[in-house]
């Protein structure tokens, strides 16, 4: 019964492992475009490594029902290779996610500063003496958009 689970547990874990490696390659992807600013591709990168995300948390439902019955089997000699090398690439996918959350999280707090001084947030009413209304600001904002 405990080798069944062994078994079981393995093929887990190796689909877990193929599911990372797909991920850290988009991860990949999804760095060179940053940093090249590839802005096409990106969007499609992003949607494939959350679609990978969904799959890995599907196949992480049957690792920890298996591994419920008792946690000792991820110590079995033939397990335990495997195992590791799942947390390995799970832990730089995570830090490649956080990398991107920072630089996106850095990115939006600058855009939003420009913004903010190119763009007068007046949000009162101004009218004139005649008592119509006027506009203190502009009305759109026009972003050079060469490369």
């Amino acid at each position: 019964m405990a080798e069944n689970r062994e078994i079981e547990l393995i093929s887990v874990l190796n689909e877990q492992e193929r599911i990372l490696d797909s991920m850290l390659k988009e991860q990949d992807k999804i760095h060179e475009c940053v940093v090249n600013r590839l802005w096409n591709g990106l969007e499609q990168y992003v949607l494939n490594v959350n679609e990978l995300g969904n799959e890995f948390s599907k196949v992480d439902q049957f690792r920890e029902k298996i591994a419920s019955v008792s946690e000792d089997v991820y110590f079995a000699p033939e397990v335990k290779d495997v195992f590791l090398r799942v947390k390995s690439k799970l832990s730089k996918s995570k830090i490649e996610n956080d990398a991107l959350a920072k630089y996106v999280g850095a990115t939006k707090q600058f855009i939003t500063e420009v913004m903010d001084d190119c763009i007068a947030q007046q949000r009162n009413d101004v009218y004139t003496s005649g008592g119509a209304m006027r506009r203190n600001y502009g009305s759109s904002i026009v972003i050079n958009a060469s490369v």
